[in-house]
């Protein structure tokens, strides 16, 4: 395939060409995405392509992996990973597999979890004595949560409360 190549797909006839917009003068550009919808009569399955190329589109975006990895991280095991970790596990999400465990397909979770949880950083008694820089914090909106539970405020009487005057 190249850019000359014309294919034959979902009943019309696409030209394999990348359409880019320039913006300004040598200050960038961007790829348009590859358009499904017809413009003269557009239908529920054109919709459906589009809509799927553009999460397919995202979905193995070079970004991707590595977000996934911080993500998962930072929820199951500490805020503060080390690169070396952060990139098991963005390795582990693009190929599939991590010691065994997975299917081999590009963003399969269970590998992905396998390695956010049996790292030698997640099982480490080591870095886990280490507080200043190792752990997990809450977030503040969460900690803030936990102080008003702890103190039994519910909607009802946070209703019904005093307001300060100054």
């Amino acid at each position: 395939m190249n850019e000359s190549t014309i294919f034959f797909a979902n009943d019309k006839w696409y030209k394999n060409v990348k359409s880019s917009v320039d913006v300004g003068e040598g200050e960038g550009s961007f790829r348009n995405a590859p358009q499904f919808l017809s413009l003269v009569n557009p239908t529920k399955m054109d919709a459906e392509y589009e809509t799927e190329a553009v999460l397919d589109h995202y979905f193995h975006h070079q970004n991707v992996a590595p977000f996934v990895a911080d993500f998962f991280i930072k929820r199951f095991v500490t805020s503060n990973p080390s690169p070396r970790y952060a990139e098991v596990v963005a390795t582990a999400f693009k190929e599939g597999e991590y010691d065994g465990i997975g299917s081999g397909d590009y963003g399969d979770l269970s590998a992905t979890i396998a390695a956010v949880l049996l790292d030698r950083e997640s099982l480490s008694a080591t870095l886990e004595a280490d507080g200043s820089s190792h752990g997990m914090m809450r977030e503040p909106l969460l900690k803030v949560m936990h102080i008003l539970r702890s103190l039994e405020v519910s909607e009802q009487r946070a209703a019904t409360t005093t307001h300060i005057h100054y």
